[in-house]
């Protein structure tokens, strides 16, 4: 498992170039990462790939916002009652140990 985490952390630093580390197991993609549509869909892809982790049943609608610019994602999320779920590191670490994001 450490050597999946450590290859992990090398991964998010390469695709969203943010140190992660063990320390930061609950950031959420989205809210903390500010990954959200398209930019979501592509990273998601990458990391089932880097992976081989299958996200066929991965509903990106559960957990990402679709792409618009930041001021108008936080008031969304201010007034917006259909809250997201949110998908962490450990969320990440979890799919690799299992092979599949659902």
């Amino acid at each position: 498992m450490i050597m999946e985490n450590n290859e992990l952390y090398i991964f998010l630093k390469n695709e969203i170039n943010k140190n992660i580390d063990d320390n930061s197991p609950n950031l959420r993609l989205e809210k903390d990462l500010n990954i959200y549509g398209d930019d979501a869909v592509e990273f998601l892809e990458k990391f089932s790939k880097k992976f081989n982790v299958n996200i066929t049943n991965f509903n990106f609608d559960q957990y990402f916002n679709p792409e618009i610019d930041k001021i108008s994602l936080f008031l969304k999320n201010i007034f917006n009652k259909n809250i997201k779920s949110d998908l962490t590191i450990n969320d990440l670490k979890e799919a690799i140990v299992k092979g599949k994001l659902e």
